[in-house]
């Protein structure tokens, strides 16, 4: 019998109306009525930051209100509810954090770093009497008849941290003194970038066994690494799943101008999460609201988009909102959704996903070439976190190419560096979009990969650097690639390429399309140009330029595989512009030389993930509906009828279920299995029975 967060959990966070007994008993009922099974509770005064204010026993509080947890703890446990304490580990209140001074992160300049969500600080993991005393916490918590404990946190700020602990720690494990400045180009700052990941796996590690001392069966784990640069918190999952139960990250916050914000972005996290888990349960936190107005919550639409964008990967789903807001109609959405997990968690627990393509999401080229830091509650200053050295952007690239494949129903795994190496030999076709940043080895894997039959699919500036963001004489890939490299031309906003000759132009009919923004002065050597840029345009309204010598995309055999190069950004053109052909060509090495996985006549709004139950002989189809009105955030969903799937990799099956409303479909096995969906509105899972 697997252990019970291994199963789908439902998790919320809306604590208390009040820190009072007498309010324990609506609010365990609500959330029952809501079908929660788990919950992240905050037994401590956390308003403003972290105070020393505990509602539990504790040698370290610096007041205790009043002991409620154990009252608490029976009322959730009498209805199934699952507890596991909340412990905010990256913010102090100016009051605490002015009474412990040896606590806080520390600027370059020796200033305390006091702007944490405007007014705060955040604690450093390096100090002695900040471990000792979060420590203590842990073992005081555990003395309860908790469930776990989840980390929020622990992080460093961008700006930190050059405390007294981290310059001895630094020095001692470096011989050298912390850097002066923030330099990119020097192995001493990027030394720094390394000791602030294995500072916060030291303390993960340390708050792991801290509480398996002393509650062995209790779960821990964090805020984990969403999809965005992993520098500015210092926190990289791959290196903290050993010592968490659950992987988790906040791909569920949304905020802000909502139509800048991907319509998939649960999903774009709990793939990577997948990958870096190694097999172990994963989260994606959800906010009921709309980041930035805490207080408003998000609509019905967008709440059941983001639950189904979230169980459609594997997913377990955290919903948090504040309680003021649980009666409205976005928490109403949550219930809902709950409600289908907790009536379907047979269909949804331990499945896996079915993909021939991977795309690769590269932590060392978001680190250390460029990529675009959102704004999130770690990372304030977002964009100004960005850096611009770099013509490219490696999250507009890969969001980009997400887009693409989701959109054309290309089911797809995401990789890592490590997952390149440990499974790479699964898939028929990796995209590298503008994965600047390679190492010789996981080049290598890529090259032998190749050469045993793999198709690539290559952007840009592709290994162009080493894993350190250093400038290599040449690609490490050129040879697969089949071309050397002259330089970066652009921007190019005026500028085209044009229609090339044979079948990877089918579809196409504009004899002159859009460059890439950017694009590559690239010369072939083993390979073929399948098309031509224009020369550059020296001002609107000119005459068309005449054809370069330059390609824009080329194709090179390599031993047995097949590679095909955009040279230019094409994807971060595609996010940008969307044009129609850009999207044609990034797809047509897949459709030439990978059978598909489904075919289907549902439109580009309907996403499409397929995962599968081998011990139960079970195909999961997930259909997410995000046709909206042309607006976000999301007010009403516009249902697609009849639409056509076909499974074509599918021989046998005994019967195929909607799991939303429990009816059996027909189908038919004619090349395949053949379904028609009567009637898709937000999202539907459709249950294939008896594959073998």
């Amino acid at each position: 019998m697997g252990k019970w967060w291994e199963k789908p959990l439902r998790i919320v966070d809306i604590g208390l109306p009040e820190y009072k007994l007498e309010r324990i008993a609506e609010a365990v009922k609500r959330k029952k009525e809501l079908h929660f099974n788990c919950e992240h509770f905050s037994a401590f005064g956390y308003e403003g930051g972290e105070k020393g204010i505990f509602y539990f026993k504790s040698s370290v509080a610096e007041q205790v209100q009043l002991d409620l947890l154990d009252e608490y703890l029976r009322a959730a446990h009498r209805e199934g509810i699952r507890v596991i304490i909340y412990f905010n580990v990256h913010w102090l209140s100016p009051a605490i954090a002015n009474k412990h001074k040896d606590w806080v992160q520390l600027r370059r300049d020796g200033s305390v770093i006091d702007d944490v969500y405007g007014l705060g600080m955040s604690p450093c993991v390096n100090s002695p009497d900040y471990r000792k005393w979060s420590f203590q916490v842990i073992k005081d918590l555990a003395q309860y008849d908790i469930d776990g404990i989840f980390l929020d946190g622990p992080i460093f700020i961008a700006s930190g941290c050059y405390c007294d602990a981290c310059r001895e720690k630094f020095k001692s494990e470096f011989g050298e003194d912390l850097p002066a400045k923030e330099d990119w180009e020097s192995s001493l700052w990027k030394k720094f970038i390394e000791f602030r990941y294995q500072s916060i796996t030291d303390y993960m590690r340390d708050a792991y066994n801290t509480l398996k001392s002393t509650k062995p069966d209790a779960i821990i784990y964090m805020n984990g690494q969403g999809l965005w640069p992993s520098w500015p918190n210092g926190r990289d999952n791959r290196r903290l799943a050993p010592h968490q139960d659950i992987i988790g990250a906040e791909g569920g916050f949304i905020g802000g101008d909502l139509s800048r914000v991907p319509l998939w972005k649960p999903a774009m996290s709990a793939k990577l999460l997948e990958t870096q888990a190694s097999g172990k349960p994963t989260v994606i936190f959800i906010a009921g609201k709309n980041c930035g107005w805490d207080n408003y919550a998000l609509t019905p639409e967008e709440t059941r988009l983001l639950y189904a964008d979230t169980i459609a990967y594997g997913a377990s789903p955290w919903y948090g909102e504040s309680y003021s807001n649980i009666f409205d109609p976005g928490a109403e959405a949550a219930g809902e959704m709950n409600k289908f997990i907790e009536e379907n968690e047979d269909y949804l627990e331990k499945t896996k996903p079915v993909a021939k393509v991977a795309l690769m999401w590269s932590i060392k080229t978001a680190d250390y070439y460029r990529a675009t830091v959102p704004i999130t509650d770690f990372t304030q200053e977002g964009e100004r976190l960005t850096r611009h050295i770099r013509a490219g952007d490696h999250f507009k690239a890969f969001t980009g190419y997400f887009e693409v494949l989701t959109r054309s129903h290309i089911p797809f795994d995401v990789l890592d560096e490590k997952g390149i190496e440990e499974k790479l030999k699964n898939y028929d076709v990796l995209v590298l979009p503008n994965v600047a940043c390679l190492s010789d080895d996981t080049a290598k894997t890529i090259e032998n990969w190749v050469k045993d039959g793999g198709t690539l699919i290559a952007t840009f500036e592709t290994s162009c650097y080493d894993e350190w963001g250093n400038k290599r004489a040449k690609p490490v890939l050129s040879d697969i690639l089949g071309i050397d490299i002259e330089g970066i031309d652009g921007p190019c906003r005026l500028d085209y390429f044009n229609l090339g000759e044979g079948n990877f132009f089918d579809r196409i009919s504009s004899e002159l399309i859009p460059s890439p923004i950017f694009r590559i002065k690239a010369k072939t050597t083993s390979g073929k140009d399948l098309t031509l840029y224009r020369e550059k345009f020296p001002a609107r309204y000119q005459p068309l330029p005449p054809t370069s010598t330059y390609p824009a995309i080329v194709e090179n055999n390599y031993y047995k595989g097949k590679v095909f190069y955009f040279c230019g950004n094409i994807d971060e053109s595609y996010l940008e512009f969307h044009f129609p052909e850009h999207r044609l060509l990034m797809i047509r090495p897949i459709e030439l030389f990978t059978s598909p996985l489904v075919i289907t006549d549902a439109p580009e709004t309907v996403e499409i993930s397929i995962r599968r139950q081998d011990e139960k002989n079970r195909v999961i189809i997930h259909l997410i509906n995000f046709t909206g009105e042309m607006t976000r955030p999301i007010n009403r969903v516009i249902p697609i009828y009849n639409i056509n799937i076909t499974l074509p990799w599918i021989n046998n099956a005994r019967r195929v279920i909607s799991l939303s409303n429990r009816e059996e479909l027909s189908f038919n096995l004619e090349k395949g299995l053949n379904i028609v969906i009567p009637e898709l509105k937000t999202y539907d899972a459709i249950a294939i029975e008896g594959v073998y």
